[in-house]
Parts: structure tokens; C-alpha cells; sequence
């Protein structure tokens, strides 16, 4: 499990500088904007992914909030998933006089989001394992089997 919490904390570092490099570019390159606050939410936005994905793995990697270390993990390779997704399939289509695609960069970003997905299923079976499947709670919030092993 300790292995696939760094995987993906390699990963939400590698996303987050991803982030801030396009921040700072477009930044450099852009007229000033009309509305700080609309730019700001935006750029807020792109770093929800990372932030999450790092930040489940390092709770995994400390040994604490494992259960919400996981939750995060799990929402972070979803967002990613999704951009990884959605930048490969606008990216691969060419338009006609348009030079080739970087086919290669689009292979490593699907081969990267395909080995972090499989890391946070390594940890989600890891944790099932460990702690058994999570259970309902009962009428009174208090989870099923709990007191039997106090």
C-alpha cells in the first residue's frame, strides 16, 4: 500500500506543477483579466484534483485517516482520470493543415492516469482487506458488529 501511496504522490506533484506551469504561461501571455475573482476560482478549480490526490496519499503514507485517505485518493484519480481522458481525445483530433499531435506525450499521460487508477485500487483492496467491508450502521448510528468485538 506504501507503494501505491507514492505512486500517486508522485503523480498529484507531478499535476499540480502541470497546473502551475500552464498558470504561469498563460499568465505571462494574457491581457489583464477582467475579473480576478473569476480567474482565481478557476485556477482554484485546477488544483482540486492534486490537492486531493496528494493529500490522501499522504494520509495513507502517515498511517493516519486511512479510511478519508482513501475517500481522497479515490475523488483525486477520478478528476484525473477524467482530465487525462478528456485532453487526449480533444488533443488526438487533427484538424485538416495541422501538424501531427504529440501522440507520444497523449500515451504517457493515458499510461500514467492507467497506473494510478490501479494504485488507488491496490489501496481500496488493501484497506477491504485489513478492516473488512465497510458496514451500514443500524436504527441507532452505531455500526453493525461494532460492540461485539469491545
Amino acid at each position: 500500500m506504501k507503494t501505491a501511496a507514492v505512486i500517486l504522490l508522485i503523480v498529484g506533484f507531478l499535476w499540480g506543477l502541470l497546473v502551475v506551469w500552464m498558470f504561469l504561461t498563460i499568465a505571462g501571455i494574457a491581457d489583464s483579466p477582467r475579473s480576478i475573482a473569476a480567474v482565481v476560482f478557476y485556477w482554484c478549480g485546477m488544483l482540486v484534483g492534486p490537492f486531493t490526490l496528494v493529500t490522501g496519499a499522504i494520509f495513507l503514507l502517515r498511517g493516519v485517516l486511512l479510511r478519508p485517505g482513501a475517500i481522497l485518493v479515490a475523488i483525486g484519480c477520478v478528476i484525473f482520470t477524467g482530465y487525462a481522458l478528456y485532453n487526449s481525445v480533444v488533443g488526438m483530433q487533427r484538424e485538416p493543415l495541422q501538424a501531427p499531435p504529440p501522440y507520444l506525450l497523449y500515451t504517457v499521460l493515458l499510461l500514467i492516469m492507467l497506473l494510478s487508477d490501479a494504485a488507488a485500487y491496490k489501496i481500496y483492496t488493501s484497506l477491504t482487506k485489513e478492516r473488512g467491508p465497510l458496514r451500514p450502521p443500524d436504527d441507532h448510528g452505531v455500526t453493525v458488529g461494532a460492540l461485539r468485538h469491545q
